[in-house]
């Protein structure tokens, strides 16, 4: 499509085709994001998918359905964002990568890569926007966050093709620590005792006493998000670190919950504030804390709940600032069902 991509945070009186955001955008909303406008016939549950819907349109549709937009635009950088604006920026090509594209945006939004190269092409995604391991960050140095991302995106568009079907080896540097730490997490939840509680959309992965993750550098059991979510339908999931010291805990409430899923009710999110605050009081109980519960926001799009210290980042692949909590892994494992019990509905 013969238009320009540009990064845009303000809803601007120009119309334009957005895409993965729902940000109040005049024109053409190709997104999953909550609040988007999306058409109905061409929803899916990735911005992705929702643009190669727009691409398996005929070009007297696509025009028709994107009828004085002056370019396409996003608000954020991230593999799902570009992946859906590649394929509305050259359906053609984007058509005969639809299965590449679509895997790769489910391992960036969702934590669920198909398989390694998936999870590879998001690894080189989430460096080639970053300030400082992008392969272009000389020529980004003094740019602000919107300028960087808008010339990352044109990089990316030139390269996706090859980092989806051909060789990644000359991509290695933006991908090799990654997909180690990938491997060694699932080696750790392979060892590790899991339950699962389908009513809740929970599971639960608890290490041996006293056993630390076997990724370089790790100081806990502590697997990363796409390590946990892939293989799994579930939601939320809660990783259990025992030890003679004490107990790590990471509960993550994944972003399927937050985005708008065709033919899903999004299960409604456990009140993780109250549930700090109600740990906090137990863990007082058992002892003069060292830290506190901590809970990000639930209107995020994957928020988390942990002991330990504070400032997080939103989408941290591990936590780093987990610490050893007081409280039994039963304790604990009570507390968040009884949370989860509380916000629980029939299923439709």
């Amino acid at each position: 499509m013969n238009l320009p991509f540009r990064i845009q945070s303000a809803p601007g009186d120009e119309p334009v085709i957005a895409v993965d955001g729902a940000w109040g955008a005049p024109g053409l909303n190709l997104s999953h994001w909550p609040g988007h406008t999306t058409p109905e016939a061409l929803r899916h549950e990735l911005s992705t998918g929702c643009a190669l819907a727009f691409a398996r349109l005929d070009p007297a549709q696509r025009a028709d359905l994107s009828r004085g937009c002056v370019a396409v635009a996003n608000n954020h950088a991230d593999t799902d964002g570009i992946c859906a604006a590649f394929a509305v920026l050259f359906p053609e090509r984007a058509l005969e990568l639809e299965d590449e594209l679509l895997a790769a945006a489910a391992a960036g939004d969702f934590f669920r890569p198909r398989d390694e190269r998936a999870l590879q092409v998001d690894l080189c995604v989430g460096a080639a926007v970053d300030a400082e391991r992008s392969p272009w960050a000389e020529d980004f140095r003094g740019m602000r966050d919107a300028e960087r991302w808008e010339a990352a995106y044109r990089r990316c568009f030139e390269v996706l093709p090859d980092w989806l079907t051909g060789d990644l080896e000359p991509w290695r540097a933006l991908w090799e620590d990654g997909l180690a730490d990938y491997r060694a997490d699932r080696d750790d939840l392979a060892a590790a005792t899991y339950e699962e509680l389908v009513h809740f959309e929970l599971e639960i992965h608890t290490a041996a006493p006293d056993v630390r993750s076997s990724r370089a550098g790790a100081t806990a059991f502590d697997p990363g998000r796409h390590a946990l979510f892939t293989g799994t339908a579930t939601d939320r999931v809660l990783v259990v670190g025992p030890g003679a010291e004490g107990t790590t805990y990471r509960l993550i409430v994944n972003t399927t919950s937050w985005s708008d899923v065709p033919g899903r009710s999004n299960p409604p999110r456990p009140d993780l504030a109250a549930l700090a605050a109600r740990l906090d009081e137990l863990e007082a109980e058992a002892g003069a804390p060292k830290h506190a519960w901590r809970a990000q926001s639930v209107t995020g799009a994957a928020p988390e709940l942990w002991y330990g210290a504070p400032d997080l980042e939103s989408f941290a692949e591990h936590n780093p600032v987990l610490r050893r909590s007081r409280l039994s892994p039963e304790v604990v494992r009570r507390e968040v069902i009884e949370a989860l019990r509380a916000v629980w509905v029939f299923p439709d």
